[in-house]
């Protein structure tokens, strides 16, 4: 299973955060009920204990209405009656098209399985177009035991407000204490709110209005006297007054972080030194962690000097102090909350302070990367040729994509100054990797290579490469497919309205349209509805420049659909097979066209070009 970044994925975004609508609302508005009655009317008349405890609503605090869903194997499940026997139930919002949503899954299943005697999972997809057959086999696929069915009750609508997956807990009171949109990658996030709301003592609901609580320390911290010996004798050392700091342990000649596995956590420790200005600061370090992810990080009196991640043996770190004084070094391991690569654990050594020729001698040892005057990524694979793509929400205004020929797509980062090669990353989504730009050096530059996904090859229509220059600085994602027939076929899959129009389209960013509207056929991927073929019609001016804001009816011999262009000037849809009737009702000012001009669409679809006169 292909990785989704922490960051989130922008594709991904689109796809899961830019769903329009899940649930089922009445006409005024309001959420409905599984019986089809207001969700106020909708409250058990004797359950053993009174459910909700807080009035019903939709907001973190609140209580909630009953609702009763059916899953793929046609068991039957009830909220309230499940708190009769469970002590919480964990409502999951979800898509099968939804990468994020995939992502989760494997780790609610580890605490699943961990905990399901004291808590119930409801895993309720919102997307019409997940049968039963369709959610069954993609929980045989991914090894899931929890009820999984549609979102019957229609809760998309009522408490998915920025996308999915959402994530709700309701408390053996019948209150929400938990709401959230994100996937959770760690079966020990899950066990921490799980312990929560299963402890003998719960009494009253815990609405975590901050998040999922981070896990308290359960390793008692070493003795600073030991952990300056391990450091080499010549510093001092404390552990930070943080309840939430994962102390450091002394292990032989050095000392190790403690919070491997241990999702969004610290393990540090501070050392306190004395130096003359134009000292150096020196220490040893290992690391063997997840790349690009999981960051060994060096502070000095609270700033970020040094961060390093994947696999490092013994390497040293020399950071020059600009002033005589008393600084606070603190070494750390700073986890992020999803993968546990190698060791999970970074190590230190040997810190001390040098000065003369003996610390330049050091810092003229470090190693030295290429840096110029802006950070990006390129596509340098002959042929290639970028495209623009536009959806409705505009998700896609600043996001570079491409067509890349051939099996093999080559790229070149440039880094700016004042950012470390050795905490930039860069994330290849075709094999599932993450590398340090400083393994990517090449003269000036930094080289990076891809594979590229096929619908056919791999089950997925487009690839991507995202750098991440540091830990602060924002990602540059470059997305790419192979040819036209993959790109038209992520549009069709993805962003297909229920009118059978398509809210995203593409042209080449030279502003000529595709060559073709072919959708790729691919194994185990629903495409378009039997007998239906998939039109995209270009306007453009005599120049070929795209043109905004043309209004046409697409008509059968029945009905007409009403569609207006976007900024690149086209519109695609797929409707069954058919030779529409194209009638252009209005064109924008400054632009002329016969709009008496008949003209008729090739019932197997493909790309129509209409030419407007720009005066």
């Amino acid at each position: 299973m292909k990785r989704k970044s922490l960051l989130t994925l922008l594709l991904a975004l689109a796809l899961c955060l830019g769903l329009a609508a899940c649930g089922n609302k009445d006409e005024s508005g309001n959420q409905n009920a599984p019986d089809g009655s207001n969700q106020e009317q909708n409250t058990p008349e004797e359950p053993e204990d009174t459910f909700p405890a807080a009035p019903i609503g939709t907001e973190l605090g609140a209580g909630i209405a009953d609702l009763t869903f059916t899953d793929c194997s046609g068991a039957a499940h009830s909220l309230y009656e499940t708190l009769q026997e469970k002590k919480m139930v964990l409502i999951n919002i979800w898509a099968t098209w939804c990468g994020p949503c995939r992502s989760e899954f494997p780790y609610m299943e580890m605490a699943y399985e961990a905990y399901k005697d004291d808590i119930e999972i409801f895993a309720l997809s919102c997307e019409e177009g997940d049968t039963d057959e369709i959610i069954a086999d993609f929980a045989a696929d991914m090894g899931l035991t929890f009820p999984m069915g549609r979102d019957t009750a229609g809760l998309g609508d009522a408490y998915v407000q920025d996308g999915i997956p959402t994530t709700l807990i309701v408390d053996r009171f019948g209150t929400i204490c938990f709401l959230e949109t994100g996937s959770i990658t760690s079966a020990e996030t899950f066990a921490t709110l799980f312990d929560i709301f299963t402890a003998d003592d719960y009494a009253e609901s815990q609405v975590l209005t901050d998040g999922v609580p981070k896990k308290l320390p359960d390793v008692e911290p070493a003795d600073p006297a030991d952990l300056a010996a391990a450091l080499g004798g010549g510093v001092a050392c404390s552990n930070p007054e943080d309840e939430y700091n994962w102390p450091m342990q002394v292990e032989g000649d050095h000392i190790v972080s403690s919070n491997a596995g241990q999702g969004s956590s610290v393990s540090a420790v501070d050392v306190e030194v004395t130096a003359s200005a134009g000292d150096v600061f020196a220490v040893d370090y290992l690391t063997s962690t997840e790349s690009g992810y999981d960051y060994m990080t060096v502070y000095v009196n609270g700033e970020m000097v040094k961060a390093m991640s994947g696999q490092r043996d013994w390497a040293t770190f020399a950071y020059r102090l600009d002033a005589d004084g008393t600084y606070t070094v603190t070494l750390a391991y700073e986890k992020d909350e999803a993968y546990d690569d190698g060791s999970d654990a970074v190590s230190f050594k040997n810190a001390r302070v040098l000065s003369g020729s003996e610390a330049e001698a050091l810092l003229a040892s470090m190693p030295v990367y290429p840096y110029s005057g802006e950070t990006g990524i390129s596509v340098t694979t002959p042929g290639a040729r970028e495209v623009i793509v536009s959806d409705d929400a505009n998700t896609f205004a600043d996001v570079k994509w491409y067509i890349i020929p051939g099996d093999t797509a080559s790229f070149t980062a440039t880094l700016a100054e004042g950012l470390d090669a050795e905490s930039a990353a860069v994330y290849t989504y075709f094999d599932d990797s993450t590398a340090l730009l400083a393994d990517c050096v090449s003269g000036d530059h930094y080289e990076i290579s891809s594979g590229i996904d096929t619908y056919e090859a791999t089950g997925s229509g487009f690839s991507y490469v995202e750098l991440t220059p540091s830990l602060t600085a924002p990602y540059i994602t470059i997305y790419f497919v192979k040819d036209e027939a993959n790109l038209n076929a992520v549009m069709a899959y993805n962003f297909i309205k229920e009118d059978g129009t398509i809210a995203a389209t593409w042209r080449y960013a030279d502003g000529s349209a595709p060559e073709t509207a072919a959708v790729s056929a691919a194994e185990g991927l629903e495409g378009l509805e039997e007998g239906s073929a998939l039109y995209y019609l270009s306007f453009v001016d005599q120049n070929g420049d795209p043109v905004e804001g043309v209004m046409a009816n697409i008509c059968d011999d029945a009905t007409c659909t009403q569609m207006t262009t976007g900024a690149n000037g086209m519109l695609a849809f797929s409707f069954p097979g058919f030779a529409y009737h194209v009638q252009i009702i209005k064109v924008p000012d400054g632009y002329e066209y016969d709009l008496t001009t008949e003209t008729y669409l090739d019932a197997a679809g493909g790309v129509t070009e209409f030419v407007l006169t720009k005066q």
